[in-house]
């Protein structure tokens, strides 16, 4: 058995561990059971500006921390009753083993310093032989500017959240007004298949659709510069003129010409509308084809091969006010049922996972399907594969006009 320390050599282990825990760098103090302060060491003073030998033998510590009395946590511990604990702290751990000690946050006011300070407490039972506490430790750790930081930061998220709640709300007022203009009813009548796929909330791309008094379908695709609301908004002129000048009889010419102008006139420079327009004559078999910016619009047989396309030969609306940019239209005639297929570019520029687009040449076998199934259907699941779960960089939008025998 090893010899039992003598009653010298434990006062000098007493001696150095009351020395060692003065010179700590934490700012530490220490309680007796009587929750009388045993130790206040040099770096609680730095912190509180109280020194130490106002508080020694006082049960005074609470005057360091706050303008009134109050317990410490070194205090709870002591007494082992954590009844007031959330209301003394902001943020605490459980004290379901307080022999391992208890951790705990919170502004204190300092008044010797004159200042508020977010400290981090931790505070520990000591026990003797037998079990029976006689003393607490109690250390501390300025944590003010962290804190500052955090109040900082969590104020500036709740800043971005109202701004986004603002943005969502704006959003979906713009969206109910959009959605309001875009004649969904004369869409239905007019008998088309379509599908817009936002890039996101707001679709730059543009689908309408509406038959004239005399009997002639009107269809158009409209893409407008970017994506999102400010294409959206760019489109918009586009709607109650489209509508208008059906309801007119307007010809297809005299439609492209009139959006033409409204566009050039009330977008800002840098914005435009590439679209396509179609004109059909069902009862006599024949239509008008007017392309400018968008890919090229395909005319399907019944097995969906490609018997003609209609290249894009004008400049997109709101470029110029020249009439020369946007005049040149084709006509068409058919004899067997035919489909057109008109398309935004986001379709053809829809990139994969590999890098690799959708592509003309993928796009003509999706179209291959025979008339009587659903081609948008087709194309959307053919999009949806490639792109897997990849978002789309662009809006993409696909417009399929069936021409009737």
């Amino acid at each position: 058995m090893s010899p039992q320390p003598t009653a010298a050599e434990h006062g000098q282990a007493t001696n150095f561990a009351v020395t060692l825990m003065e010179h700590l760098v934490v700012p530490t103090f220490v309680l007796d059971a009587e929750q009388r302060v045993l130790i206040w060491n040099q770096a609680c003073e730095r912190l509180t500006g109280i020194p130490a030998r106002e508080v020694i033998g006082t049960r005074d510590h609470w005057r360091a921390f706050y303008d009134s009395p109050r317990p410490c946590l070194a205090d709870l511990v002591a007494r082992n009753d954590w009844s007031l604990i959330d209301k003394l702290y902001t943020t605490h751990d459980e004290p379901n083993t307080p022999a391992h000690g208890v951790h705990a946050e919170n502004w204190c006011s300092m008044p010797r310093r004159n200042k508020q300070l977010y400290l981090v407490v931790d505070a520990g039972p000591v026990f003797d032989d037998s079990g029976k506490l006689i003393a607490v430790v109690e250390t501390l750790r300025d944590n003010t500017e962290n804190k500052l930081i955090q109040i900082k930061v969590s104020e500036q998220a709740s800043l971005l959240q109202h701004h986004y709640d603002e943005h969502e709300r704006e959003a979906k007022m713009a969206r109910r007004i959009l959605n309001h203009q875009i004649r969904t009813d004369l869409i239905r009548q007019a008998g088309i298949q379509y599908t817009v796929m936002p890039a996101t909330h707001f679709s730059g791309d543009l689908i309408l659709a509406a038959r004239s008094p005399d009997g002639r379908l009107h269809s158009l695709l409209a893409d407008a510069t970017g994506h999102g609301l400010a294409a959206a908004v760019s489109a918009l002129p586009v709607v109650q003129e489209f509508y208008r000048l059906v309801e007119q009889n307007e010809s297809l010419p005299g439609i492209i010409e009139s959006i033409n102008f409204v566009l050039a006139t009330s977008l800002p420079a840098g914005r435009f509308v590439a679209a396509g327009l179609v004109s059909l004559d069902e009862a006599s078999h024949s239509g008008e084809v007017w392309v400018g910016g968008i890919p090229g619009v395909q005319m399907l047989d019944d097995a969906g091969h490609i018997v003609r396309r209609f290249e894009s030969r004008n400049l997109p609306l709101g470029v110029t006010r020249d009439a020369e940019g946007i005049k040149t239209f084709e006509r068409f005639a058919w004899a067997e049922p035919t489909r057109l297929v008109m398309l935004s570019d986001g379709v053809v520029e829809a990139t994969g996972p590999t890098g690799e687009a959708f592509g003309e040449a993928r796009l003509a076998g999706s179209l291959a399907i025979r008339r009587g199934d659903d081609l948008v259907a087709h194309l959307r699941a053919a999009l949806t594969a490639h792109l897997d779960t990849v978002p789309a960089h662009d809006d993409i939008s696909i417009l399929v006009i069936d021409c009737p025998v």
